[in-house]
Parts: structure tokens; C-alpha cells; sequence
């Protein structure tokens, strides 16, 4: 999904404007980043969890001449979803959670 579609679909569901769906996301996109660099992580209610976390350094291959290069650890961004949002996207888990069901998520 596109930032165009997912401001469309938003601006349908909740009958605001494309402006206020766009402020939104934006103010959306800094906390999850400011929160990221703050603190590590960003939880988003009903959603998941988006983490920062330390990636080890490794050796790897450039592509092109197959020479090994050393790859210094760094930071990304890894996103746990709650098991509610697992058991949308995996209905015959064996997971068992009082509330999921998929007639909720639609796109």
C-alpha cells in the first residue's frame, strides 16, 4: 500500500480531510522515529512494537567481485506485532487469544 492509498482509505474511514490524514501521518512518522532514538522503542496500541536494536558486525561480499568486505555492527529497526494482530494473519494458529477475529482486519 502506497502513503496515497493509505491516506485515501484513512480519509474514507474517518471522513476527515487528505490535509489532516497527512498531518497525521507525519506526526505519526516523527514520535515512532523520536521514540526510536530516545528510548529504543515505540509502542503503537493494537499494533506491535517497533524496537531499535544492535546488529552484529559480519563479514560479507561485494556483489560484483565477490571480494569479503567487514560489515561494522550498527543499529535497525526490527516491529513485534501483538498476538492479536498474529492471530489475524494466522487464523489456524494454535495461539489462542479472546478477541481475534478476522472480520476485523480489512484493507
Amino acid at each position: 500500500m502506497k502513503k496515497s492509498d493509505l491516506a485515501e482509505t484513512i480519509m474514507q474511514a474517518a471522513g476527515i480531510t487528505k490535509a489532516n490524514v497527512n498531518r497525521f501521518y507525519h506526526g505519526l512518522v516523527d514520535v515512532v522515529k523520536k521514540e526510536l532514538v530516545g528510548k529504543g522503542e515505540c509502542v503503537l496500541p493494537g499494533l506491535g512494537v517497533f524496537r531499535a536494536r544492535m546488529r552484529k558486525a559480519r563479514e560479507g561480499r561485494n556483489p560484483r567481485t565477490g571480494a569479503v568486505i567487514h560489515i561494522p555492527r550498527r543499529k535497525g529497526v526490527s516491529f513485534r506485532p501483538y498476538k492479536e494482530l498474529r492471530l489475524l494473519l494466522n487464523p489456524g494458529s494454535k495461539e489462542k487469544s479472546e478477541g481475534a477475529e478476522t472480520e476485523k482486519f480489512q484493507m
